[in-house]
């Protein structure tokens, strides 16, 4: 364990799971709604209730997806937003966490170029 581990996650790692949480949430949603299928199969099998909980559950990851979210500070107040990478969110698909050194406001960059699902949420 390295001394930084000890302290939990840094503010930029919170706002980057903040950011993502809609859309972890959602999935979630879906992944009961799967599970539930799986229990109906074995008692009857599903009703339409429950084939309409999995759409309404897949309607919502892909809304929640393609909804764009926006960095938790704006422009307003600093001219140069001269960002530099602070550290990486752990996606998996090197995507950086970002800062403003004259206004400290920070901003997660999803790389949509390598298909990270986040970024693809953040490009529509």
């Amino acid at each position: 364990m390295s001394p930084d581990d000890r302290h939990g996650p840094s503010v930029s790692d919170l706002a980057a799971i903040e950011a993502e949480w809609p859309l972890i949430a959602a999935e979630l949603d879906l992944l009961d709604a799967e599970i539930s299928l799986i229990y109906a199969e074995d008692h009857g099998g599903p009703s339409p209730l429950d084939w309409r909980r999995l759409r309404r559950a897949e309607a919502r990851v892909t809304r929640t997806a393609t909804t764009t979210v926006r960095p938790s500070w704006s422009a307003d107040g600093c001219m140069s937003h001269r960002l530099a990478v602070v550290g990486w969110t752990g996606c998996g698909y090197g995507c950086e966490i970002v800062r403003c050194p004259d206004c400290g406001g920070e901003q997660v960059l999803h790389r949509t170029e390598d298909w990270c699902r986040a970024g693809m949420a953040h490009a529509a």
